[in-house]
C-alpha cells in the first residue's frame, strides 16, 4: 500500500481553509481529492499528527476530519496499520459503454472516417494479393514485409528495431491481451495511470490484475510516486500511455520516461507502453525518444493504425524482446492463428505512405479540434481544459460532479458521451468528461450546445474565456 507523504497531501489540498468549520472543510477537501482521483484508492494517508503538523492545524482537527471521512466511507483504519483511502461501496469498475449503437451524435468512440487514399491502397493490395495465394495464409508473427515496415517506422522515430522484435496483431487491444496472457499472473499488481483507457482497464481487471492507480496532474506523471510504488508495492505489470495520453493528451518528458522505465525495470515489472496516439502530433511539438528506448527486456510497446489511419483496418502490433515475442505467439495459439492476410498487405502499403496520410489526418483533426474548443469556450466557459497539442480528445473538468448525469441525460437527447468514471472506477472522476474532436465541426458545435442546455445555468460560466490549463 503506497503511503502518500504529508507534504504531498498539503500540495494537493491547496487553499482548503475557507468559510466553515476547519474539520468539515478538511474532510470535504480530502473527499474531493479522492473523487477526482488525485488521492488514489487504497493509498495510505499520513498519520494524524504528521498531517496536522504539515497543515499547521491542531491534531484534533485532522482526527475529526478522518472520523468524518470514515463515517462517509472514504477512509478505513486499522490499529497498527494506519488509515487508507477507500470508496463507499468499494472501488468498482464503471458501467461499460463498449457496445455502441452509432445513432445520434456519438462521442464515445474517438475515430475518424477512412482517408480518401485508402481506397487506392486497397486497389494496390488487390493487385499484390495473387503473389500470396500459394501461401497457406497462417503466419502468427505477421507477414514479413509488414514486420519490416513496422520496424522501419520505429527506426525512423529513433528506436532501433529488428523485424524479429515485431508481432502483428488484430489491433492494439489484442496486443495488450497477448502481453497480459504472457506476463501477468492472476491476482498480481498492475500499475496504471489515473485516468486511463477504459478498455485496457477492463482487460486488466478481467485477467485478475489488481490495479494500482497513479494519478496524473496538470503537470503530468508523478514520477516520485511511481518510483515509491515500484519500491514498496512492486507490480508485475505496468500499463502506460506516455504519448498524447488517453484521455488527457499529456506527453511524458524524456527524464520522466527514463526514471519511470528504470524504476519499473528495477521492480521486475513487464511494462506495456501504448503508443496508439503517438503519431497524432497536431502542432509539431518536439517529442522525446519512444519510451521503449528507456526500457529493458520486459518492455512491450504496442501500437496500431486505428487512430492514425482507420479503425476498420484492425491492424496493430507489438514490439518486444524476441524471447518475449515467442511467449506471446504461444499465447496467441489459444485465441487465433494469425491476422487477416489481405489487411496486412493493405497495412504494408499504408505504412509506406504514412507521412502523406498523417499530414491529411492532422489537418482534418486540427479543424475539428478548433471547432470543439471554440464551441466549449462560447457555450460552457466555466469548463476547464488544456488545449491539446496532440491526440483526439479534450479532457474537460466540470464545475461540479455531474459527468454521469450528463451522460445519461445526453443519451436521451441523442448525444452519447463517455463520463469520467469510465477512465478509473465507479465514483471517481465525476467532474471530468472526455470529448473527442473526431466528428465534423457542425456536429461538435451541436454537441456543445446540448451539453450547455443540460448544464445548470449557474454552472455554465459567464463571458467566454481564454482556454484554461488542464486540471486533473
Amino acid at each position: 500500500m503506497a503511503i502518500v507523504p504529508a507534504q504531498r497531501v498539503v500540495d494537493l489540498l491547496g487553499p482548503w481553509q475557507r468559510d466553515g468549520v476547519s474539520r468539515e472543510r478538511l474532510a470535504a477537501a480530502v473527499r474531493a481529492l479522492v473523487l477526482d482521483g488525485r488521492l488514489a484508492v487504497e493509498s495510505r494517508l499520513p498519520a494524524e499528527r504528521t498531517l496536522a503538523d504539515a497543515l499547521e492545524v491542531s491534531r484534533a482537527t485532522v482526527t475529526a476530519a478522518y472520523d468524518q471521512l470514515r463515517e462517509q466511507g472514504y477512509v478505513e483504519s486499522r490499529q497498527g496499520a494506519g488509515s487508507w483511502v477507500t470508496l463507499p461501496g468499494g472501488n468498482r469498475a464503471a458501467p461499460s459503454d463498449a457496445i455502441v449503437s452509432g445513432a445520434g451524435l456519438d462521442l464515445r468512440i474517438a475515430a475518424l472516417p477512412a482517408p480518401a487514399v485508402l481506397e487506392e491502397l486497397f486497389r494496390d493490395a488487390v493487385r499484390e494479393l495473387p503473389r500470396w495465394l500459394d501461401h497457406h495464409g497462417y503466419d502468427p508473427l505477421g507477414l514479413p514485409p509488414l514486420r519490416r515496415a513496422v520496424a522501419a517506422r520505429f527506426e525512423q522515430r529513433g528506436l532501433p528495431t529488428r523485424p524479429e522484435q515485431i508481432l502483428v496483431t488484430n489491433g492494439a487491444l489484442q496486443a495488450l491481451d497477448l502481453a497480459i496472457r504472457a506476463t501477468l499472473p492472476r491476482g498480481r499488481r498492475v500499475l496504471v495511470e489515473l485516468p486511463s483507457y477504459p478498455a485496457a482497464l477492463d482487460a486488466l481487471r478481467s485477467a485478475g490484475g489488481r490495479l494500482i492507480p497513479t494519478p496524473l496532474s496538470e503537470h503530468g506523471w508523478d514520477v516520485e510516486a511511481i518510483e515509491a510504488t515500484a519500491r514498496n508495492q512492486p507490480p508485475a505489470m505496468a500499463y502506460l500511455m506516455p504519448d498524447f495520453h488517453n484521455p488527457t493528451g499529456l506527453v511524458m518528458d524524456e527524464m520522466a520516461r527514463r526514471r519511470t522505465l528504470g524504476a519499473l525495470e528495477g521492480a521486475g515489472a513487464a511494462t506495456v507502453i501504448d503508443e496508439t496516439f503517438a503519431e497524432l502530433n497536431l502542432d509539431g511539438v518536439a517529442m522525446p525518444l519512444p519510451a521503449g528506448a528507456f526500457g529493458g527486456e520486459r518492455t512491450i510497446t504496442i501500437g496500431s493504425l486505428s487512430k492514425a489511419v482507420w479503425g476498420g483496418l484492425r491492424i496493430g502490433w507489438l514490439r518486444a524482446d524476441p524471447a518475449l515475442i515467442h511467449r506471446m505467439v504461444t499465447a496467441r495459439a489459444a485465441i487465433d492463428l494469425a491476422s487477416p492476410l489481405f489487411e496486412q498487405i493493405v497495412a504494408t502499403h499504408t505504412l509506406g505512405r504514412l507521412d502523406e496520410i498523417l499530414a491529411e489526418r492532422r489537418e482534418v483533426i486540427r479543424i475539428r479540434r478548433s471547432a470543439l474548443s471554440r464551441a466549449l469556450d462560447e457555450q460552457l466557459p466555466a469548463w476547464r481544459y488544456a488545449f491539446p497539442v496532440g491526440g483526439l480528445f479534450i479532457w474537460a473538468q466540470l464545475p461540479e460532479p455531474i459527468s454521469t448525469r450528463l451522460s445519461l441525460q445526453g443519451s436521451r437527447e441523442g448525444l452519447h458521451i463517455t463520463p469520467g468514471p469510465r477512465f478509473a472506477g465507479a465514483g471517481l472522476l465525476e467532474r471530468h468528461l472526455r470529448l473527442p474532436f473526431t466528428l465534423p465541426p457542425a456536429q461538435l458545435e451541436r454537441a456543445a450546445q446540448i451539453l450547455a442546455e443540460l448544464t445548470p445555468p449557474e454552472r455554465r460560466g459567464g463571458a467566454p474565456r481564454m482556454p484554461a490549463e488542464y486540471v486533473a
